[in-house]
């Protein structure tokens, strides 16, 4: 059995439109002989007569007129295969609106970001990095990934991984704390959006409450200078080697981290593509976001 390969069916195709080689050969872009080669090649390999070689021509024979219905369809399909994959292409260019944290960006996603430009370089990514949610349901950005709890019904999400807490001071800010009651004894520096309260079974007084940011970099900043204790993600505190974790309770309901977009997007093939890629690449950070150590 031979296998028919479409590029010699195009120059089948293109003597029988044009009528010669050397018309065939400026459609094609080639020359002369080469139409000859692949057209003698072809009806040798198919032990077939495509056409008859006439003084005015080139002739389809009734086995190349059979070919030649085939190879039209064979050719419509291939036309439209293109223009989808054209639109496609398309598609998968312009920008692409994303927000998420600085410590996600800085920790987790600048890595994965790079990969996906590689990937699809003409994709625009603009990043808008904050701690506040961005309203996605009035379009304020195609993706976020983030921190959640729950969604709101206008989103769509994918849950990438859990998010475990731990509070952390300097080395030798806890070791001041050996043999005291850390809620009340320690100074915390505290999330403006996330109280420390919220992950801490019991009220630390107020007073006691020494700084307070919208953003983790600044809190892990200050910390590292033994200002006091923050309750943050453990893939930001485990990040410095200028910290420890100190053993104690934490509450609260757990906590997510969500890839998220607007219902309206979801058919996009931008935020499709950015949605599989990040579910695919964030697999090999799961354990270090949720706490569990690894790479």
């Amino acid at each position: 059995m031979h296998r028919i390969r479409w590029d010699d069916l195009q120059y089948v195709l293109a003597v029988a439109n044009e009528g010669s080689l050397s018309a065939a050969a400026r459609a094609l872009g080639v020359n002369h002989s080469t139409v000859l080669r692949r057209l003698e090649s072809f009806e040798y390999r198919h032990k077939v007569q495509v056409f008859h070689k006439l003084a005015t021509g080139y002739k389809l024979t009734v086995e190349g007129n059979e070919l030649l219905e085939s190879a039209l369809s064979i050719a419509s399909e291939v036309k439209d295969l293109e223009r989808r994959l054209s639109g496609k292409e398309r598609e998968l260019e312009g920008e692409l609106r994303v927000t998420t944290t600085d410590s996600l960006l800085r920790l987790v996603l600048g890595k994965h970001l790079a990969t996906f430009h590689r990937l699809y370089p003409r994709i625009t990514l603009s990043l808008t990095v904050t701690p506040q949610q961005l309203a996605l349901s009035q379009l304020e950005s195609d993706v976020a990934i983030r921190i959640a709890t729950t969604l709101d019904e206008r989103l769509v999400g994918h849950k990438l991984c859990r998010i475990s807490f731990g509070v952390y001071g300097s080395a030798e800010y806890v070791a001041k704390l050996q043999g005291k009651k850390v809620l009340t004894s320690a100074h915390w520096l505290e999330m403006r959006l996330a109280s420390t309260a919220r992950f801490i079974s019991s009220d630390i007084p107020a007073e006691m409450v020494v700084l307070r940011a919208d953003s983790y970099e600044p809190l892990l900043v200050a910390a590292e200078q033994g200002m006091g204790l923050v309750c943050m993600p453990c893939f930001i505190g485990e990040s410095s080697d200028k910290l420890q974790r100190v053993d104690m309770p934490l509450a609260g309901k757990p906590i997510d981290l969500y890839v998220i977009s607007h219902k309206d997007l979801a058919g996009s093939a931008k935020v499709k593509a950015f949605f599989e890629f990040i579910k695919r690449e964030l697999k090999d950070d799961y354990h270090r976001i949720a706490g569990l150590g690894g790479a």
